[in-house]
C-alpha cells in the first residue's frame, strides 16, 4: 500500500479517537468495529480515486517484507531476533510463536518495501 493511504488509515483511526464520524453512514472513510471486536477502515480506491487492481496489489505484495522483531530470553536475559519475513508467509511464520510452539514473544511487526526506499 503506498505510504500516503497508509497515513490516510492512520489518520482516520486518529480522528476516531478524538470524535464520531462527521459523515455518517454515507462516509467511506469510517472506522467500524468487527465482530470479534477490532477495529478497520476500509479503502475502496487508490489514492489517484481508482479502483484497485486486485493484479497489481498481488504484484505489489511479492515485493514487501516485514521485519519481524521476536524478543527470546535465555538464561534470564533477553535477545531481539529480527526476521525478514515475505509478506504472504506472515502468517505462517507467526503462528507458532502465537500458539506457543516456539520460544519467544512477538514484539512488532513492521512493513518493508524495499522500492520505496530512496
Amino acid at each position: 500500500m503506498p505510504e500516503n493511504i497508509h497515513e490516510k488509515v492512520v489518520n482516520i483511526f486518529s480522528s476516531h479517537k478524538k470524535q464520531k464520524c462527521k459523515h455518517c453512514c454515507k462516509c467511506d472513510e469510517k472506522v467500524i468495529r468487527n465482530e470479534d471486536g477490532y477495529y478497520y477502515v476500509c479503502i475502496n480506491k487508490d489514492e489517484n480515486g481508482h479502483n484497485f487492481d486486485a493484479q497489481k496489489v498481488i504484484e505489489r505484495l511479492e515485493k514487501i517484507y516485514y521485519i519481524v522483531k521476536i524478543m527470546v530470553v535465555q538464561d534470564y536475559t533477553p535477545s531481539i531476533y529480527n526476521y525478514k519475513v515475505p509478506a504472504n508467509s506472515l502468517l505462517e511464520f507467526l503462528l507458532p510463536y502465537t500458539n506457543k510452539e516456539k520460544q519467544g514473544t512477538v514484539i512488532e511487526v513492521g512493513r518493508y518495501n524495499p522500492d520505496e526506499l530512496a
